[in-house]
């Protein structure tokens, strides 16, 4: 019994030193500055600590401005994620033909803006095909009151596709005010499984080529003089895109986490598609807008 009570007693005073240890490491690093930390840059990469994936290895860009928000910017409530930091912000949703008949009057007591979808490319056959609601709902929006944006989901495989997209946007756009970014979300069609849907006409785009394909919608999307953005979630943004050749765009970031992580800097963050809106009977995205956009 002696023997067992001593073995006791010195893991017990081990666990403590352990413990003690990690405490003084802890203090001595201070509070996180934000959800991804940098650690070490080497040439056009760095390491960093995600808040969620930990160390990581990233492409590193010089001169575009980076993630500055805490993770205790961010509360959660029942899935509602609120930022309670210094920055005036505003709560969004975007929506489509698949959220049926929307009543804008009850939605405006709960977001501030929309994002409507005008459109979308199919993604085996290409063909460009108008949402079906679309004048409802930006009509909708706007005589409830709400500030609205709109966005296409592409899959352009061409910068001429992609310049198309914009055409076909602008041209349903003229008569309607716009507050919030003209966006352009483009993703890989993915199966059940998560791996990129071989019978997609996407399937054999790289990186390289969806940063040209953004450059072109926004760009002509600039030029028309309203202000666009694209789409991207991390995987995208980090693995995929040449972010040096976006820096002219604003980025509507999805990350489905407490606070988003992300090392560059984003206008818009995505926070669920599972948001619950009074007035709509479908689930819908809900998004913050850290910019205050003006028409």
């Amino acid at each position: 019994m002696k023997m067992g009570r001593n073995l006791f007693v010195a893991v017990t005073a081990l666990l403590v030193v352990v413990i003690i240890a990690i405490s003084a490491v802890t203090l001595a690093q201070g509070p996180r500055n934000s959800a991804v930390e940098l650690i070490h840059r080497s040439g056009s990469s760095a390491e960093v600590n995600d808040l969620y994936e930990g160390n990581t290895t990233i492409p590193f860009y010089d001169g575009i401005p980076q993630n500055t928000y805490m993770p205790d910017d961010f509360t959660e409530d029942k899935g509602v994620i609120e930022y309670v930091g210094p920055e005036k912000t505003y709560v969004g949703i975007n929506v489509n033909e698949k959220k049926g008949d929307i009543d804008w009057q009850q939605v405006k007591d709960t977001v501030d803006y929309a994002m409507i979808r005008v459109g979308h490319r199919e993604y085996m056959r290409g063909r460009i095909i108008a949402d079906s609601k679309f004048e409802q709902n930006i009509q909708g929006a706007i005589d409830a009151g709400l500030p609205v944006g709109v966005y296409f989901y592409s899959q352009a495989v061409s910068d001429a596709e992609a310049e198309a997209e914009a055409s076909f946007v602008l041209e349903h756009i003229r008569d309607y005010s716009m507050t919030y970014p003209v966006a352009f979300y483009w993703e890989y069609k993915l199966k059940d499984d998560g791996s990129q849907d071989e019978n997609s006409r996407t399937v054999r785009c790289n990186g390289d080529q969806v940063t040209g394909f953004i450059d072109a919608f926004c760009g002509k999307i600039k030029s028309a003089g309203y202000t666009p953005c694209y789409y991207a979630d991390k995987s995208m943004a980090y693995n995929r895109l040449d972010l040096s050749r976006l820096s002219n765009y604003d980025l509507w970031y999805a990350e489905y986490r407490p606070a988003p992580s992300f090392f560059y800097d984003f206008k818009i963050w995505q926070y669920t598609k599972e948001g619950e809106v009074p007035g709509i009977s479908e689930k819908v995205p809900v998004n913050i807008s850290f910019k205050t956009y003006k028409p």
